[in-house]
């Protein structure tokens, strides 16, 4: 079972209850509100690469994703 207070801790943004963080592949959202694993992988420019999630929330956790790379240190994120 995963713990949802540690993908809150070591996620580096976190909207409306998606956790937002850098991994080895590229950028992955959690929606920590649902318990059974809704993640979302993607590549920096916000192009999926793997999901378990529906399209509408996938749509969701790509807009917060692409809204955090600005508060995660990208530079062209006011581009996107």
């Amino acid at each position: 079972m995963r713990d949802p207070k540690k993908i809150a801790d070591e996620a580096d943004v976190i909207i409306c209850g998606y956790a937002i963080q850098r991994c080895a592949d590229g950028i992955r959202v959690v929606n920590n509100n649902h318990t059974d694993g809704h993640v979302a992988i993607f590549k920096e420019n916000g192009v999926l690469i793997e999901t378990n999630m529906d399209d509408i929330e996938t749509t969701i956790a790509r807009d917060y994703m692409l809204s955090a790379l600005k508060y995660m240190g990208e530079p062209y994120a006011e581009v996107l």
